[in-house]
């Protein structure tokens, strides 16, 4: 017999209905994690003979949660038949966002500045004066390759909640002067043909390259596609060339200058070579080749050769021509030609140099395509006849075929070269002569070519005027 709490007798044990213990059904708990890419459940189990998760009771409780984005439902229906308990269990996932890629560049030019070092030869031999000091770049040239930045994409939350990515930050502008983006945005070109830099995150290009001392060892030789201004001298031995103009503030001792434009030197030139297809002015020109396609301005030139396709004006207050030769396309000025001592000085008017040049090198082509012509000639007439026999084997056939070409070929620009040839005649013959202008005094020593003629000096002239007529060199007073 079981005794109550209140200590009365119950037959047959039995337990009052009021005080039997309270079904209690299985309580499904929702969480989110991960900022809203994970959905769990965890099911704590039914009591006293609660009801067991169903169903459509796993998925309520989802529901209250606005949970919706990519639920597992084979396992809420797998919970539903066996049913785990008091373990956190996976049942949605969302899609994360995938963030953008920034944008990149790739440069093709030197973005560190490094020691000066010498460069090595192909023999193997190191070239002491070739520095690798500047960079240049032509007009068009890639610069740097820029990747653009990609969106990315955005995800989703469990509750269908939108989850943005972050986009790709396009790379740093680099452009710098004369720079430009190419037309699909994935390179930066040079605008110019000049000398590339990259300072303070920018890429640079310029016309003018500046060396503020001497072109020496600390430099070595110096190549630029634009200009050029050196601030001191060029030591001996030294090479410096400009696709564009050159300026030098010193002196120019037995170096190499060569210009695509103008030079212009504060001081002068002395024991070097000297080309320009442009102006040339300085002060002083001594013991040099110096080769002028424009206009020659100087206070002096001594025991020198000159080519210049204009004019030679020599003032100041020297203004002299003293030894060497000088040959102008034009005319040639100067206070005093030659000396006391009779230094052969030779002038001549009339002949540009570049011209004769290109003569030159047309006649040599002539000649030289006229004497394979003449080769091919009879090997070409042998083949003719074996395919006009039918006796030429295919090998012969294609040696056919190369003489052919090589002879029409060869033809065609003889054609050319010959009427290039006429058109330089018929210019050199049309064109005249200059003069030559002596302000104060023209030496003996002297020796004046003017055309076909020429004429040797015997006596000091005085404000001489030299010129050309009827065959004869003649004098007349400048002024």
């Amino acid at each position: 017999m079981h005794v109550n709490p209140t200590g009365s007798n119950l037959k047959n044990d039995a337990i009052p209905e009021a005080l039997a213990p309270t079904p209690v059904d299985a309580i499904i708990h929702i969480s989110i994690t991960d900022k809203g890419l994970r959905a769990y459940l965890n099911i704590e189990p039914p009591e006293n003979g609660g009801k067991t998760p169903t169903f459509e009771s796993l998925n309520a409780a989802l529901s209250s949660q606005h949970i919706s984005y990519n639920v597992d439902l084979e396992k809420l229906k797998d919970l539903a038949s066996n049913p785990v308990y008091r373990e956190d269990i996976l049942i949605a996932s969302g899609l994360e966002p995938v963030d953008g890629i920034n944008g990149s560049a790739s440069f093709l030019i030197k973005t560190e500045k490094v020691a000066l070092a010498p460069k090595a030869r192909e023999d193997g031999t190191v070239d002491y004066r070739d520095l690798d000091m500047v960079e240049n770049v032509v007009k068009g040239q890639t610069l740097c390759t820029i990747t653009s930045p990609t969106e990315g994409s955005p995800g989703f939350s469990v509750q269908g909640k939108v989850l943005l990515q972050k986009k790709g930050r396009p790379a740093p502008s680099y452009l710098g002067r004369n720079t430009e983006l190419s037309p699909d945005g994935t390179a930066i070109l040079s605008k110019i043909d000049g000398q590339v830099e990259f300072v303070g995150n920018k890429i640079n290009v310029d016309e003018t390259f500046y060396i503020k001392e001497n072109v020496d060892n600390s430099t070595g030789n110096i190549q630029v596609a634009g200009n050029l201004v050196i601030r001191g001298m060029v030591l001996p031995g030294f090479f410096i060339e400009a696709g564009g103009n050159i300026e030098i503030a010193g002196a120019v001792e037995h170096a190499k200058i060569k210009a695509g434009g103008s030079v212009k030197l504060l001081s002068g030139v002395n024991g070097s070579e000297l080309n320009c297809s442009g102006d040339l002015k300085c002060k002083y020109i001594e013991n040099s080749a110096v080769f002028v396609k424009g206009d020659l301005f100087s206070e002096s030139i001594i025991n020198s050769t000159v080519k210049c396709g204009k004019s030679i004006k020599i003032s100041g207050a020297i203004a002299k021509i003293i030894g060497g030769s000088c040959i102008a396309g034009q005319n040639i000025e100067a206070n005093t030609i030659g000396s006391l001592s009779n230094v052969k000085t030779t002038l001549e008017l009339g002949t540009d140099q570049f011209v004769i040049e290109r003569q030159q090198k047309l006649l040599a082509q002539v000649a030289e395509l006229e004497a394979q012509n003449e080769k091919l000639i009879p090997l070409l007439d042998i083949l003719i006849q074996l395919e006009g026999s039918n006796r030429l084997i295919p090998e012969k056939k294609k040696i056919l075929d190369d003489v052919r070409y090589s002879y029409d070929n060869n033809l065609q620009t003889l054609e050319a070269a010959k009427i290039e040839l006429e058109e330089i005649a018929s210019a050199m013959k049309a064109k005249g002569f200059g003069r030559i202008v002596c302000i104060d005094t023209i030496h003996p020593g002297t020796k004046v070519l003017i055309g076909e003629a020429s004429r040797i000096i015997t006596d000091s002239t005085k404000n001489a005027l030299l010129y050309y007529h009827e065959g004869e060199i003649c004098i007349a007073n400048a002024r």
